[in-house]
């Protein structure tokens, strides 16, 4: 006897399929457990990646090419879905991430950077799960919305205020969809990682080989994507049947230790009399 996770027959839209990232290990972990995946990204590069992988894997995969942050491309989303499968049962929303030339004081921060993260990490959220759940709601047949927040939403987000920010905002309006659309048999929440080391990161990390300090990067336990694709496709599945409105957080016990993703700074006290 074995429990196990079972989506066969289902249509999973993944936003965000990186082979080397979060997405792409969900897509390949949604596809072993039987789902049609669709994959979603905004090169026709990123896509083929992961749906070569869905189908060595004798899965079944759809691809989209779409930016995201453009709404003339990502509103016509969900009915392109439709019209490629017939049906949608579950949207995983992984599309997202600090942006490079992001890590500032607030104060430098200008608000055109501000918009940008806010776009990529809640907006185009909010745009995907709204037109997903019409959708369902119209159709009368329930679903599962899992979108990725993060531990930078914990407590604060020294130097990423914006996507720390951002990332509050997909748990608070994760919970609201989770409230109003639970009546129509969806559930919504939300899998926030911590260190997670996708290609991207990697690119960016400094370690001691390159030069980097201890007490850094390196000296963080790592979550694997493979570990992160896990706790979505469970959210997904039937086996969280009760399970809605809930902030799971994946991340080898990083918010255990100190805020995710700050970096070492020194504390000034100003006005000590005060």
């Amino acid at each position: 006897m074995s429990l196990t996770i079972d989506l066969t027959g289902r249509v999973i839209l993944v936003c965000g399929v990186a082979r080397g990232g979060i997405g792409g290990a969900t897509a390949r972990q949604i596809a072993k457990a039987g789902a049609t995946v669709v994959a979603v990204d905004k090169t026709q590069a990123l896509v083929d990646e992961t749906l070569a992988d869905i189908r060595s894997l004798d899965g079944t995969g759809h691809g989209i090419v779409a930016d995201l942050m453009d709404t003339s491309q990502s509103d016509p989303l969900i009915e392109a879905v439709l019209r490629q499968t017939g049906r949608l049962d579950g949207v995983a929303n992984v599309a997202g991430g600090t942006r490079a030339d992001e890590w500032m004081p607030l104060e430098q921060t200008s608000t055109e950077s501000f918009r940008q993260t806010l776009n990529i990490n809640l907006e185009y959220v909010f745009r995907i799960c709204r037109d997903a759940a019409a959708s369902m709601i119209k159709r009368n047949v329930p679903g599962a919305f899992v979108n990725v927040g993060s531990v930078s939403a914990l407590t604060s987000a020294p130097f990423h205020g914006p996507y720390g920010a951002a990332k509050s905002g997909i748990s608070a309006l994760t919970r609201t969809m989770a409230f109003e659309w639970g009546k129509y048999g969806i559930r919504a929440n939300t899998v926030s990682p911590g260190a997670v080391m996708t290609e991207r990161v990697m690119s960016r990390v400094s370690t001691p080989a390159a030069g980097g300090k201890p007490g850094g990067a390196s000296d963080i336990v790592a979550t694997t994507t493979d570990e992160m694709a896990n706790a979505i496709v469970f959210l997904l599945s039937d086996l969280a049947s009760g399970i809605s409105g809930q902030t799971l957080v994946v991340d080898s016990a990083l918010s255990t230790k100190f805020c995710g993703g700050a970096r070492p700074f020194e504390i000034v006290k100003r006005n000590p009399q005060v």
